[in-house]
């Protein structure tokens, strides 16, 4: 998933477009998958220019196996618009944000194995900090411990995330794994990596140029 605007980072061109020592962050995302044998790579690029982010990744990357297409204005879309490029509804896809460059290659396996056995897998990691509720102008504590962060890549089996997403009844979806709940599937969590951050703001991109180099 590279369809965003990345307006977050407040720079002038999408977040996973970003360069660092000469390579685009979606460049680093990438060569994580590259160890998993016969995947097939589908990069959803911003509907806006689609036609040069497409010539940059072709120049950058050289990887004549990739399939690129256009996003939407909204995640839903962007996400339905790539799984029309898979040509038959067996196996499995992942579905990864672009701008989660470090995950490792045992949280990639871990997820295609368990979702093999069990249907999808959601990487999700604790929360370390306090939480509070605010709603109304008023705010209140909560317990920690009965909530997770949520993380991707999510795997799931390709004919259910495609039947999810023809019967939705919105397109107002956080991720994929809120889709199929709605849909009445079990999400099955696994444990995800602290380090397989999103990077969102232009204090996690500093932090990204430190440990890459």
């Amino acid at each position: 998933m590279a369809a965003g605007s990345g307006t977050r980072m407040g720079d002038k061109i999408p977040k996973q477009f970003i360069e660092i020592s000469g390579k685009p962050i979606i460049a680093y995302t990438l060569s994580k998958f590259k160890r998993i044998e016969n995947l097939k790579t589908i990069i959803v690029l911003p509907e806006k220019k689609f036609s040069f982010w497409k010539k940059y990744l072709s120049n950058v990357i050289q990887d004549e196996k990739i399939i690129y297409t256009k996003g939407g204005n909204k995640r839903f879309i962007s996400v339905k618009n790539g799984l029309k490029k898979i040509k038959n509804n067996e196996g499995f896809v992942a579905i990864h944000d672009g701008v989660r460059p470090m995950l490792s290659y045992n949280l990639i396996n871990n997820l295609f194995d368990n979702a093999e056995k069990i249907g999808n897998a959601i990487p999700f990691i604790p929360v370390v900090n306090s939480l509070r509720k605010v709603k109304g102008g008023k705010n209140k504590a909560v317990n920690r411990k009965n909530y997770v962060n949520i993380q991707t890549p999510q795997v799931f089996k390709i004919k259910i995330i495609n039947d999810s997403l023809q019967k939705a009844k919105h397109t107002e979806y956080n991720d994929e794994a809120s889709l199929i709940e709605e849909m009445g599937y079990k999400i099955n969590l696994i444990k995800g990596e602290k380090k397989n951050m999103k990077l969102t703001e232009v204090v996690d991109l500093e932090y990204f140029k430190k440990i890459s180099f």
